[in-house]
């Protein structure tokens, strides 16, 4: 069963009455306000006798100390504002919703906040939402989510598009409305299904989470506490009905050890919406394949072609994984041809990490404006035959790169040119007549570098810290291979111990161990 409306320390006002009345006091006293007292409640504050006092009836007891304010809308008689105008409405949609009704394109409804307007500092507030299918229309985006550290035109907004999968950090003020921050989460779903939203707000430092991911971390100083509601805008939109399912605020808690901010752009292609090119020339179309591929075909030889994320995005240091294979029934039977992943592009400058399903090459390029290298190539026999997904992948650390395909490093070069840029896809037929190739699922995450070491020429001590002096808790043999965690600052490198939730070190020594990268690119780590 749903909880209703709750106040933190409800029951202590409760009690002092009781208490006041037995010794036989007509009146409880009021209690004293010093000058340096905000007038307001915060998330770092109890809340004063007499706001408690006002609680509604649908007031319970807090079972979790933490939790300063919730609500999950059933009882209209918590006080959320009931309103319509011409092109919105806002109020209770019993039994079990609060919602917020936008009938027009291009408006954004006034921000509705927590009935008592209480300000909160330092806090963590989650919201269950989602759109409404049958209430919405069928075309056109907006975007919704909370809103926190409110005071006027100043306030913090988190919101999402179930439409495009997109979700956004704002700033408002008096002279406009600014995106922070934006991107795209895979996880979002579709319509009439709830998404939960998390902010972890701490001083200057926010974190978003979307279904329990964390998506981003941003630092801005120029609110420090405010009130905290919802938001809800329509671009194209011309009807937009999002309900609003349970709103929880409790005292700050700090993303679980652990999470890292990784997921810069992801896309599963589901979705057309999310703005991947859609072209048909002569020799090639390019476009979505629904239900759930991106395409793109050449219909002749010799032929290349580049797409790139929608919102050109300029990447740097990245870890970028693509799902990709060959449908082999409209690709011809004969004919070589290569595809994947194209990144740090500006202009014609690119690099570029491609394969062959027909032949099981693959090749790392390199284009300028007047030509197009080879700066490395191979052969992986793990690359699959047509009509099964391939996994490519770049690590990328400024001039380094690593090359894997299907869980395996097949290659490391470095290159200094070319520092930044935009990341999309490649295909290009040689003897092809027509190739057609499917991308399933692509991803750009911070630099994740996939560090392993091999055992050669001896046999290693594992011990518990990174010295002699601690303990041996294992041995590694001639041809052991581990998973490397970094290295100390004393040249210890830190392991996974499998069947064990503590790590191990070894020492490093370059004549009886070698590691993929190389130990100048891991991490530095300590016990």
């Amino acid at each position: 069963m749903k909880n209703g409306h709750i106040y933190r320390f409800g029951w202590v006002f409760t009690v002092l009455v009781f208490i006041s009345s037995a010794t036989g006091c007509g009146n409880v006293p009021s209690i004293p306000q010093t000058g340096n007292e905000p007038a307001q409640t915060s998330v770092a504050s109890a809340p004063p006798v007499t706001e408690i006092a006002e609680a509604s009836s649908t007031a319970a007891s807090v079972s979790d100390p933490n939790v300063l304010y919730q609500d999950d809308f059933t009882n209209p008689g918590t006080g959320w504002t009931v309103d319509q105008f011409d092109n919105y409405f806002v109020g209770y949609h019993e039994p079990e919703y609060y919602h917020i009704e936008v009938t027009s394109a291009n408006y954004k409804a006034p921000i509705i906040v927590e009935p008592e307007k209480r300000s909160f500092d330092d806090g963590t507030i989650e919201l269950q939402v989602f759109t409404n299918a049958g209430k919405t229309a069928p075309e056109g985006d907006f975007r919704y989510g909370l809103v926190f550290r409110r005071s006027g035109d100043q306030y913090y907004a988190f919101t999402i598009s179930q439409r495009t999968k997109k979700w956004y950090f704002l700033k408002s003020s008096p002279t406009g409305l600014e995106v922070l921050k934006e991107g795209t989460e895979g996880s979002i779903h579709d319509f009439d299904v709830d998404d939960v939203l998390r902010v972890d707000a701490q001083g200057s430092n926010f974190f978003f989470h979307v279904n329990d991911h964390l998506i981003d971390e941003v630092s801005d100083s120029a609110y420090a506490s405010g009130e905290i509601g919802f938001y809800v805008e329509s671009f194209d939109s011309p009807s937009t009905h999002i309900h609003f399912n349970k709103l929880i605020i409790r005292n700050y808690e700090a993303p679980a050890q652990g999470s890292e901010v990784t997921v810069l752009y992801q896309d599963d292609f589901t979705n057309p919406a999310t703005g991947w090119t859609e072209k048909t020339f002569d020799n090639y179309f390019i476009g979505y394949h629904e239900p759930e591929y991106y395409h793109v075909e050449i219909t002749g030889t010799n032929y290349k072609t580049t797409v790139f994320e929608p919102e050109k995005h300029s990447i740097a240091d990245a870890t970028i994984e693509l799902q990709a294979f060959t449908n082999s029934a409209k690709t011809a039977p004969e004919g070589d041809f290569r595809y994947g992943l194209a990144l740090r592009r500006s202009g014609d400058q690119y690099y570029a990490f491609t394969i062959s399903q027909r032949t099981k090459k693959w090749y790392v390029l390199k284009s300028s404006p007047n030509e197009l290298v080879t700066l490395q190539e191979g052969t992986e026999a793990s690359i699959h035959d047509p009509d099964v997904d391939d996994l490519l992948r770049v690590d990328a650390q400024g001039p380094n790169f690593f090359f894997h395909i299907n869980d395996r490093l097949v290659a490391q070069i470095t290159d200094p040119d070319y520092v930044s840029g935009e990341v999309g896809f490649y295909v290009e037929s040689f003897d092809s007549p027509n190739t057609h190739i499917h991308f399933d699922t692509f991803t750009i995450r911070e630099v994740e570098l996939a560090l392993t070491c091999g055992v050669s020429g001896g046999t290693l001590y594992v011990r518990s810290g990174p010295g002699k002096t601690y303990a041996q808790t294992a041995i590694l043999s001639d041809g052991d291979t581990v998973e490397a965690l970094g290295i100390s600052s004393n040249q210890w490198i830190k392991i996974v111990m499998e069947g064990s939730d503590d790590p191990g070190w070894v020492s490093y020594d370059e004549g009886f161990i070698s590691c993929t990268p190389t130990v100048d690119l891991f991490p530095i780590v300590s016990p």
